[in-house]
């Protein structure tokens, strides 16, 4: 069967197909259980096959672009304003076929296993580190209910704690002693964990070329690096540098109306996790700036001169988006001489 667009709303057991053809018409309609899908996408010739960017969708997607089909993932909310009439998985299978005909509309890249093995570590090690803060600040907080106040930072914590819990002078119970070794033992085993982690994602991205390009430019680290890899993938995708710092949502908004056309904060939309590692990059870059005299740092003098420093450090991280396209897609590193051109 010839199909123009094959949209699947994803779930965990029952599925459901929509497929239009070149007029927009909708062919069928239908519920389709897991283990069938695949074996119902073998009847059509390659088609273009839509789902939305969500849970399963990259596995589903590989799975599916071996059949032949393009795969394209849409995100959820450009289909939200295209479902007519009840919540349903049928409306839903049209709302994202038809929101994937619109002219303007942007797809997102179906992820290899390699970039969901770099965004899992991450996002793992994330949460450990939530874990770990968490420990430690019930930690300070329960000495000092005893009296005992320690210093600022993990290291200086942990090394504090192994004199507290001998000193027999301090007003620590036996019972209180007995928890402040188990939370200390508890951040040690996820401070370990977390090392053993970031070791595991140095190794997945150390060899690759486009790592090597991304530490060329200023704020870029291993962390940033890495997380870029994940999420970016290839930065042909998109058309330009000011694409990329849109999908990140480093952009101001816009409001337009007749003659009105007013520009506001950031749309802070996309990648949440990749615009606060840019914005942390660009902050470290512009507390430095004062110490050096290269193109990009005299550029940086004179934007903290008229703006706000925290526009600045937003500002830089819009700039740092479109230099990463640039490095990313041109496949040369970061040249500094041709930063502020």
């Amino acid at each position: 069967m010839k199909c123009n667009v094959i949209s699947i709303d994803l779930a965990k057991n029952i599925f459901q197909i929509c497929a239009l053809d070149e007029m927009r018409q909708v062919l069928f309609n239908k519920k389709v259980k897991r283990s069938e899908l695949i074996h119902e996408l073998r009847q059509f010739e390659p088609s273009l096959v839509v789902m939305e960017a969500c849970y399963s969708s990259n596995p589903w997607g590989r799975r599916i672009e071996k059949l032949g089909h393009e795969v394209r993932l849409i995100p959820p909310f450009v289909v939200k304003p295209f479902v007519i009439g009840n919540k349903n998985d049928a409306n839903d299978a049209l709302a994202i076929a038809e929101a994937s005909l619109r002219p303007k509309v942007r797809f997102v890249a179906v992820k290899s296993n390699e970039q969901q093995d770099i965004q899992s570590l991450q996002r793992i090690a994330e949460r450990m580190i939530k874990v770990r803060t968490g420990d430690v600040n019930q930690l300070r907080g329960l000495l000092s209910e005893y009296g005992t106040v320690v210093g600022l930072g993990v290291p200086t914590l942990m090394k504090a704690i192994p004199d507290i819990i001998e000193d027999a002078s301090n007003e620590l119970t036996a019972t209180a002693r007995t928890f402040v070794r188990r939370l200390y033992r508890n951040i040690q085993r996820t401070t370990i964990q977390i090392d053993e982690i970031k070791t595991q994602l140095n190794a997945l991205v150390k060899d690759k070329d486009e790592y090597k390009l991304l530490l060329t430019v200023p704020g870029v680290g291993p962390v940033i690096a890495a997380a870029l890899m994940a999420a970016v993938g290839d930065a042909n995708a998109f058309k330009n540098g000011r694409q990329l710092a849109a999908w990140i949502g480093l952009t101001p908004s816009q409001y337009a109306s007749g003659e009105i056309n007013r520009m506001g904060k950031i749309t802070k939309r996309g990648n949440s996790t990749l615009r606060k590692y840019l914005i942390h990059g660009a902050r470290t870059v512009l507390n430095w700036c004062d110490k050096k005299d290269d193109v990009l740092s005299c550029w940086l003098k004179k934007l903290k001169e008229r703006m706000h420093g925290c526009k600045a450090v937003v500002a830089l991280a819009n700039k740092l988006a479109r230099i990463i396209w640039s490095v990313l897609s041109s496949k040369q590193p970061f040249n500094i001489a041709k930063a502020c051109a």
